[in-house]
């Protein structure tokens, strides 16, 4: 045989050892096709690789990533694909720290209007998953497979200073339908983990979030040094999360808001979260920034939650806007069977965001510190239709919580269903126990201690 037919044999061999076909569908396996696991060095190669195969991806195809740990650089990108299948049963670890990550350019550094504006130079997110339908991100491995951000190398308040939110989340998907993601775990994410922005029919089940500095069963000063590490923040409709579970050191299951600019919704509604574990900031809604194209959240349900040693518990937030025309909207909300064990902070919040990068924010130094500023939400979100059922939280640190709306526009139809906080702590409310105004709202079965701008159904007899 000549020998340049047996080195062009020897080429085309190498080129499929790792494709199985089987009729139409195609099986890639990464390593077989040059991924180098166990190499930090290999990191730049192997990210290249991944996206020339994930480009390549047609319907029905699977790329595999076998149970061994495999260096990535930044900017790992699925863009316009449709049926696919990622199965990971090991880990894709991220090179640590900025020096060397993929930068870009232009108006994709602002894509997610859920984040403070970035500068039109910014760095690419970790694996960015756009414009897909029926996608299935999934494991073999019966531990599940990993994404590490190594997010200490970017966490801290000195980082923040130097580049603020200018950060890859470790998964951000935008624009997608049909998607199912499960048995993946997410660790350390530089910062926010797990972001699906305008998507329709999601189902995330039996995954987890981890962000950490130490692992210590709290939140304390350490911990917060990964302050933005959200867990999963999602947006669109019919979105449905369950059996899993999320430590952080920011939002743990967030619900953000969607507008009539949307592709796949005009609202984000219709999401079910259940069966789930979080400590952080909190089971989330928000926060709502009113714009011109009314930015929206309804009919959601959290349930079922198990929360140890959480930071915040339950969180809902708005925020305000300078521009007089916007307007938002947080309506038909249930919280039910939520279980809080040793809050450090505010066990329910019901009220303006407390942050430190948006207009008219509440401070995050009230009440604490005098003289700091927390203005009620805007009179441009209507807030009605919530519900918390059967939510009991045990020795909170802190007083039981607020819930603050503007006495301009009051929040509608707040009812407390059997919420019942065990010995709560005294500050900063004392024996008030709520921060508690500029809210309809109506207690009942036996929640205790009552808010005291609530009305009960004795109290309603005797006014009507």
């Amino acid at each position: 045989m000549p020998v340049r037919l047996i080195i062009n044999l020897h080429l085309v061999l190498l080129a499929t050892a790792g494709v199985r076909h089987q009729s139409a569908d195609r099986w890639l396996d990464f390593e077989a096709l040059g991924g180098v696991a166990n190499q930090p060095e290999k990191a730049a190669s192997n990210a290249a690789l991944l996206n020339r195969l994930l480009e390549s991806l047609k319907p029905k195809d699977t790329l595999y990533i076998s149970a061994k740990t495999f260096w990535l650089a930044g900017g790992v990108r699925l863009v316009n694909a449709h049926d696919v299948t990622l199965q990971l049963d090991g880990t894709l670890e991220f090179r640590e720290g900025r020096s060397g990550w993929p930068e870009q350019q232009g108006n994709v550094c602002n894509l997610n209007p859920l984040q403070p504006k970035r500068p039109l130079k910014c760095v690419q997110e970790a694996f960015f998953i756009a414009n897909v339908s029926k996608l299935t991100l999934t494991s073999g491995n019966q531990h599940g497979g990993t994404l590490n951000g190594n997010g200490k190398s970017w966490w801290g308040y000195i980082e923040y200073a130097l580049h603020g939110e200018d950060r890859p989340r470790l998964l951000s998907i935008y624009n997608a339908t049909d998607i199912l993601v499960e048995k993946w775990h997410f660790v350390n994410s530089a910062y926010w983990t797990f972001t699906a922005l305008d998507v329709a029919r999601l189902e995330v089940r039996f995954c987890s979030v981890s962000a950490r500095v130490d692992k210590a069963p709290e939140h304390n000063l350490g911990n917060l040094d990964a302050f933005n590490t959200d867990g999963f923040d999602v947006s669109g409709r019919d979105i449905y999360i369950h059996h899993s579970e999320v430590w952080n050191q920011d939002d743990c299951f967030t619900i953000q808001p969607r507008d009539r600019r949307g592709i796949n919704s005009q609202c984000t509604e219709n999401v079910l979260i259940e069966d789930v574990n979080a400590s952080g900031l909190g089971l989330t809604i928000g926060a709502v920034l009113p714009t011109l194209f009314h930015n929206c959240i309804r009919n959601v349900t959290f349930r079922k939650a198990y929360m140890f040693h959480t930071f915040k518990g339950i969180y809902m937030k708005s925020q305000n806007s300078p521009e007089p025309q916007a307007s938002g909207e947080i309506s038909n909300i249930l919280y039910e069977d939520i279980y809080m064990e040793r809050p450090t902070q505010v066990a329910i919040w019901i009220g303006p965001a407390q942050e430190a990068d948006s207009y008219k924010a509440c401070s995050l130094l009230w009440p604490v510190v005098p003289f700091v500023s927390c203005p009620p939400p805007s009179v441009a979100v209507l807030w009605e239709n919530i519900t918390l059922r059967r939510v009991h939280v045990h020795n909170p640190k802190q007083s039981p919580g607020v819930i603050y709306g503007n006495p301009k526009r009051p929040m509608k139809n707040i009812t407390f269903e059997n919420v019942v906080v065990v010995n709560p702590g005294h500050e900063p409310w004392g024996e008030s126990f709520y921060k508690c105004e500029g809210v309809n709202g109506l207690a009942l079965n036996g929640t205790t201690p009552l808010p005291p701008c609530f009305h009960t159904i004795a109290s309603t007899l005797l006014t009507t």
